[in-house]
C-alpha cells in the first residue's frame, strides 16, 4: 500500500476541481500522459471509466468506485491477477487541506506488481499530489 500525504494552505474548493478532472490531467500532470472517457458523454461519478496511459507503466481501464463530490473518488483498474485501487482524498482542516493519494494491490500478483512498480508508483503519487497543489494555487492566483 502507498499513502502519501501533504498538508497545504489551500482550501478544497480550490483543490477539488484539480483533482476530480481527471479527462484533464495530462494538461498539468508530468506522470500522465493521457486520460480517454471510456464513454465521454457520461459525467465524472461511480461508474464512469477512464483509459490511462502513464510513462513506463502498461495502458489501464480505471473506474470509479466512490465518488463524493468536493472530498473525495476512488477507482480500480482490473487485470488477470490483481486489482489496483487509487484514492484520491482531501482532507479539511483548521489550517487548510491535507491531500491523500494511495495504490492498494490486491490478489495472486499483487506481490509481484508491487515489486516491480512500487517505487515507481511512490515516485508518481508523491509528484502528483506536489503538481496537484501547484496546479491549485497557479489557478487560485490565475498565474
Amino acid at each position: 500500500m502507498i499513502d502519501v500525504s501533504r498538508p497545504t494552505t489551500l482550501p478544497a474548493p480550490a483543490l477539488w476541481p484539480v483533482m476530480s478532472g481527471v479527462r484533464d490531467w495530462a494538461s498539468w500532470l508530468p506522470t500522465v500522459e493521457s486520460v480517454t472517457p471510456l464513454e465521454p458523454e457520461r459525467p465524472d461519478e461511480v461508474g464512469a471509466a477512464y483509459a490511462v496511459e502513464q510513462p513506463g507503466l502498461p495502458r489501464a481501464t480505471w473506474t470509479v468506485t466512490e465518488w463524493v463530490p468536493g472530498r473525495s473518488f476512488t477507482w480500480e483498474s482490473r487485470a488477470v491477477g490483481i486489482r489496483t485501487t487509487g484514492t484520491h482524498e482531501l482532507q479539511e482542516g483548521p489550517d487548510g487541506t491535507t491531500i491523500r493519494l494511495g495504490i492498494r494491490w490486491e490478489g495472486p500478483l499483487a506481490g509481484i506488481v508491487r515489486a516491480f512498480v512500487g517505487r515507481k508508483s511512490l515516485d508518481y503519487v508523491t509528484r502528483e499530489s506536489a503538481a496537484l497543489e501547484a496546479t491549485a494555487a497557479a489557478r487560485t492566483t490565475g498565474a
